[in-house]
């Protein structure tokens, strides 16, 4: 970082603007990571918003020295009451003094867009988390996004998404990769062939990803049928799967999924999990079945704990994983033969498992680094700012 332009930072007011102070999800947790990035090693004036309370998010932020503040914004009330909720929140922003606004998912992106100048801020982001959710196209949504001072996606599917619904170039959007923490062994250990009596010798696979319909967990089950089928035949030792992630709006059909193709003896879904190391780290190497994503931290996470990961080949993941190894690691979408394949084959080589995932430990150190995300942040900024 530009030691002249850190300098000039240094009484900069940092806010973040995020939807909920509950829920701790991928978004909420890049938010908290560049914060405690720039109060580190550029000022301690940096604080966070939300538009809707409580304690979960919130909790983590204070016991890191973040200031919280919660303003109630009901993004479903009419034209008249929004315009009342504008004039509110921006002299709410007011007293807050905010130099920089950093707004996370689509809905805080339109918000900062709409009043950020009016707030006295100096800078506004708008700051791509999903892969595209929520974007409308609509002349309004088209005139805010051409009035922040950047744009930034972490993924390059939320990029194309961007220029697609709302004809921006190519250059208008940068794309910044999640910055990912190395997670130290302090974290209480779990024994998972234990907890889900599973004999001893079964290596476990895990995929890390809530169970919802932005998912592809099906492919992924029915492709198991046929590892479990492949093993059998060559008379292997059959491994597990785990699937960690909030039991949500596709969870009843899967389970149904997994008793049709007998797979009760070989499948558990464990619900949600924090940490999710814990898992990782047993787990023989991981997966992650998925149609559409931005830059998954369900495969970041694993990768970071030095493990393989088979999974779809879509934009999200190979901006993960890289092209290294996307053959060995990357199946056509919606085929479970495929999918099968590459997991089988990954099973059957563990020299393989081990080179890949070495391979996936460097990539993470060296592409998705806290400071390499930090620092291209706040060189956006010092450029916008003509601090360099």
């Amino acid at each position: 970082m530009n030691i002249t332009y850190k300098e000039s930072l240094k009484h900069t007011n940092f806010l973040f603007v995020v939807n909920n102070f509950e829920a701790f999800g991928g978004a909420e947790r890049q938010s908290m990571i560049l914060a405690q990035y720039i109060q580190s090693h550029v000022t301690p004036k940096v604080s966070f918003v939300a538009f809707q309370d409580g304690d979960g998010f919130k909790s983590m932020l204070k016991e890191r020295g973040f200031d919280t503040y919660y303003f109630p914004f009901d993004h479903k009330a009419s034209k008249v009451k929004k315009v009342l909720q504008y004039w509110k929140l921006i002299q709410f922003m007011k007293t807050l003094k905010p130099d920089i606004l950093i707004p996370y998912v689509a809905e805080s992106n339109k918000i900062v867009a709409q009043i950020w100048k009016y707030t006295g801020a100096k800078f506004a982001f708008w700051n791509q988390r999903e892969e595209g959710r929520m974007l409308y196209g609509t002349p309004l949504e088209k005139k805010l996004i051409n009035n922040v001072s950047a744009i930034v996606s972490n993924s390059y599917e939320g990029k194309e998404a961007l220029i697609r619904t709302y004809g921006l170039k190519d250059d208008q959007v940068e794309v910044i990769n999640n910055g990912i923490i190395p997670y130290s062994d302090a974290f209480e250990e779990r024994n998972w062939h234990q907890e889900l009596n599973i004999d001893n010798e079964r290596p476990l696979i895990s995929m890390i990803a809530n169970i919802t319909n932005r998912k592809d967990h099906a492919t992924l089950l029915k492709a198991w049928r046929l590892v479990l089928d492949n093993c059998k035949a060559n008379n292997m030792v059959l491994p597990f799967l785990i699937l960690a992630g909030r039991k949500v709006n596709t969870y009843d059909t899967l389970r149904l999924l997994a008793f049709d193709l007998k797979l009760s003896d070989h499948i558990a879904f464990i619900g949600n999990l924090n940490p999710v190391q814990p898992l990782i780290a047993q787990s023989y190497f991981c997966v992650f079945s998925s149609n559409l994503e931005g830059c998954p931290n369900g495969v970041l996470e694993c990768m970071e704990r030095g493990k393989a990961v088979v999974g779809t080949n879509i934009s999200g993941l190979r901006q993960a994983l890289g092209e290294s190894y996307a053959d060995q690691c990357l199946s056509e979408p919606n085929n479970e033969k495929d999918l099968a394949t590459k997991i089988f084959q990954l099973y059957s080589d563990s020299a393989l498992v081990k080179k890949i995932g070495n391979y996936n430990s460097e990539r993470i150190l060296k592409e998705f680094s806290p400071s390499k995300m930090a620092i291209t942040h706040l060189d956006l900024i010092a450029q916008k700012l003509k601090l360099t």
